[in-house]
């Protein structure tokens, strides 16, 4: 996937409900934070740094792979 400068992406913070089954509790119902890609890593293109949606405009780092986020909506160029 190729990520860039204005994509729109999200990823889970947290589960609304955890539901028990016979040998193990699995997550459901996931809570989903969005942020735009302000810079992608020329080294690792995994690696970007976003803008979360919240009124504060908190700035992160995160990676695709150990974050586990996913593209929602890709900016035009």
């Amino acid at each position: 996937m190729d990520l860039k400068k204005g994509d729109l992406i999200r990823w889970i913070v947290d589960y609304n409900i955890y539901e028990a089954g016979e040998h193990e509790v699995l997550p459901i119902n996931p809570i989903y934070v969005y942020g735009i890609i302000f810079e992608v890593s020329v080294q690792d293109p995994n690696n970007v740094v976003v803008c979360q949606v919240r009124k504060d405009g908190t700035l992160l780092m995160i990676h695709m792979i150990h974050d586990g986020f996913e593209l929602v909506s890709s900016a035009k160029n």
